[in-house]
């Protein structure tokens, strides 16, 4: 067998691989299996002809890399998330209705400080530009009507400013004790938010019913404000 044949060979092959990889469902093994036909298909482009063909080899080339780079990306967003303790105790206690990534990258748009006992987080009848989340500690709530609750960890703090985008109802403050708050700014978590319909969609699906779980309380004429970790949420 001369090597024309050879060459003749590979670039029937490479035919066959592409044919293959239209004819797959995973987007992994099309990019796959073009990167394969690809392969196959330059020494034909190189050799057969006797001098090389540049413009085909050039456009496999390209399109090799392109198809390995989208690899790449795929291997990226596929692997397994993996959360700091933290973190992990705070999807737990809130945030269970939404998969690992979506939390991940939701809670990687927040920021957390340690606020010292006493400090005040919300103004009542003013615009909030913050949704808060006690993460450690309790934020302590004065409503109108004089009364006092308290947020514990896992409650939203302004989650009904964020929804309706009206002013406050309450002054609130940390606790007695020193308490870590997270905190996303309110016009970029919407902006983010548009981009991403399902996160959108459940997480005004855990602020309300945290906001019921509140008024159920307050009802109930409970001293603690719970947050919506059991409720069922899919």
């Amino acid at each position: 067998m001369n090597d024309l044949n050879i060459y003749l060979i590979m670039l029937y092959c490479a035919n066959i691989i592409w044919l293959a990889a239209f004819a797959t469902k995973k987007v992994v093994w099309l990019r796959s299996l073009v990167v394969l036909g690809n392969i196959f298909v330059l020494p034909y482009y190189y050799f057969f002809l006797g001098e090389p063909m540049w413009d085909n080899i050039a456009w496999a080339l390209i399109f090799t890399a392109i198809n390995l780079f989208m690899l790449l990306l795929i291997y990226l967003e596929s692997r397994p998330i993996i959360l700091s303790d933290l973190e992990q105790k705070i999807y737990d206690r809130t945030f269970k209705p939404l998969k690992p990534k979506e939390f991940k990258h939701l809670i990687d748009h927040g920021s957390f400080n340690e606020l010292q006992p006493e400090v005040g987080l919300v103004t009542r009848d003013t615009h909030l530009e913050k949704l808060m989340l006690v993460v450690e500690g309790q934020a302590e709530v004065v409503l109108k009507n004089g009364d006092q609750v308290d947020i514990l960890a896992g409650g939203f703090i302004g989650e009904q400013s964020f929804i309706t985008g009206e002013n406050t109802s309450a002054d609130v403050a940390t606790g007695r004790e020193a308490a870590k708050i997270l905190s996303w700014n309110s016009d970029s978590l919407r902006k983010y938010l548009e981009k991403k319909p399902h996160l959108k969609e459940t997480l005004e699906l855990i602020l309300t019913s945290d906001v019921i779980h509140k008024l159920r309380d307050m009802e109930e004429k409970y001293d603690e404000i719970k947050h919506s970790n059991d409720l069922n949420i899919s």
